[in-house]
C-alpha cells in the first residue's frame, strides 16, 4: 500500500498544514465513507454535517470552513482542485513495462521513442512517430502518419487512423475511435454517394478523451480540437469541427460537422449542435440543449423542459400544440 505523509500531501498541493506533518495517509475518500489514514475534502458548506461525522485522519479545506473542524488540516482557495492535485499522489501507476511487447506488429519508417511503453498486440501504420515516455494500452490500432507526442497515455483498445496527430500529455481512454470518416454523402437521385474523407484530426497539449468517443477526420482540412479541451465518454465530434482550448463536452453529446465552439465552454449531457454554426467563448449549454444557431454572446443557454409528473407533463403538451391557436385567440380580443 503507498502512504505519503501530511507533509508530502500539503507541499505538493501548495496547502498551510494545521495538525500532524507526521500523519500517514493511504487513500483519499469522501467524508461519509473516509476511515482513520484517509484524506478527505469539503468544497461547500451543506456537506459540514458530512464533516462532523467524518472519521478521516486529514481533511483539505478552505479557510473560511476551517473552524468547522478540529483535526488535522489542509488549507487552500480551492479544496476541490486540491483534491485533484492530491489524487495525483495515490493514482494508479502503468504496469506496462518500458520498451515494446514482442506481439507489436510496426510498419515501415517509424520513430518510436526509447522511454515509450507498449502493451501486447498493437498495431502500428507506417510513417508514425511516438514521442518520449508515452504509453501505449493493449489491442490498439495506430493508423499511418499519426504523430503521438511525449507524455501520452492510450487505455487499451485505442483505434487511431490515418494522419492522426496528438499533442504532449494527453490522456486517451479505451475504445475512443479517433480520425474516423466523417459522415459525408452526396445524393444522386435519390441515392447516396460517398465523399472520400481527405482531410486529418489535430488533438493539441493537454486533451482527455473518454472511452467510446468518436472523432471525424476533416473531409477538406482538419478537424482540431484545442489545448486543454475535456470530453467524456460516448461523444460524437464530427467532420471539421473546432473546438476551442479548455472546453468540456459531457457524455453523450453529439457535435455536426463544421461547427466551431470557442474557448472555456461548457457542453453538459446530451446536448446536440447543429453543423455550420459558431458559438463564441464562455457558453455553457445546460443538458440536453438543442442548439440550432449561432451564439454570439457568452452566457448559459438551455432548451426543453426539466422533468415532471406524466400527468402533468401530457397537459403540457396539449397546451403546447394548441399555442398557435391561443396566440390567435388572444389577438383577436385585443382586437375587440
Amino acid at each position: 500500500m503507498l502512504y505519503k505523509t501530511l507533509a508530502q500531501i500539503a507541499h505538493h498541493i501548495d496547502a498551510k498544514l494545521v495538525g500532524d506533518a507526521n500523519v500517514q495517509i493511504s487513500a483519499i475518500a469522501p467524508l461519509t465513507t473516509a476511515i482513520a489514514g484517509n484524506l478527505s475534502f469539503i468544497v461547500a458548506d451543506k456537506y459540514l454535517p458530512d464533516l462532523e461525522a467524518t472519521t478521516a485522519s486529514a481533511v483539505i479545506i478552505s479557510s473560511e470552513l476551517a473552524e468547522y473542524w478540529s483535526g488535522n488540516a489542509l488549507i487552500v482557495s480551492n479544496p476541490y482542485l486540491a483534491y485533484a492535485k492530491a489524487a495525483e499522489l495515490f493514482s494508479r501507476a502503468s504496469t506496462i513495462s518500458i520498451g515494446i511487447h514482442p506481439s507489436v506488429i510496426i510498419g515501415d519508417n517509424c520513430s518510436i521513442a526509447d522511454t515509450v511503453r507498449i502493451a501486447p498486440n498493437v498495431v502500428i501504420g507506417d510513417d508514425v512517430i511516438i514521442g518520449a515516455n508515452t504509453i501505449i494500452g493493449a489491442n490498439t490500432v495506430i493508423g499511418n502518419k499519426c504523430e503521438i507526442a511525449e507524455n501520452c497515455e492510450f487505455k487499451a483498445h485505442v483505434t487511431l487512423c490515418d494522419d492522426v496527430h496528438i499533442g504532449k500529455n494527453c490522456i486517451i481512454h479505451s475504445g475512443a475511435i479517433l480520425g474516423c470518416d466523417g459522415f459525408g454523402n452526396a445524393n444522386d437521385q435519390g441515392k447516396w454517394h460517398k465523399i472520400p474523407q481527405l482531410g486529418g484530426l489535430r488533438i493539441a497539449d493537454d486533451v482527455e478523451i473518454g472511452a467510446n468517443t468518436t472523432i471525424d477526420c476533416g473531409t477538406l482540412g482538419n478537424t482540431i480540437i484545442g489545448t486543454g479541451v475535456r470530453i467524456d465518454n460516448l461523444v460524437q465530434i464530427a467532420h471539421n469541427v473546432v473546438i476551442g482550448a479548455h472546453t468540456a463536452i459531457a457524455a453523450c453529446c453529439g457535435i455536426a460537422g463544421s461547427t466551431q465552439i470557442g474557448e472555456y465552454c461548457m457542453l453538459a449531457g446530451q446536448v446536440g449542435v447543429n453543423g455550420h454554426i459558431k458559438i463564441c467563448d464562455h457558453v455553457i449549454l445546460t443538458g440536453k440543449a438543442m442548439v440550432t444557431h449561432s451564439i454570439d454572446k457568452p452566457g448559459v443557454y438551455s432548451s426543453g423542459t426539466g422533468i415532471m409528473e406524466a400527468n402533468l407533463w401530457r397537459k403540457s403538451v396539449v397546451h403546447f400544440r394548441n399555442f398557435d391557436k391561443i396566440i390567435k385567440k388572444i389577438k383577436q380580443l385585443k382586437q375587440t
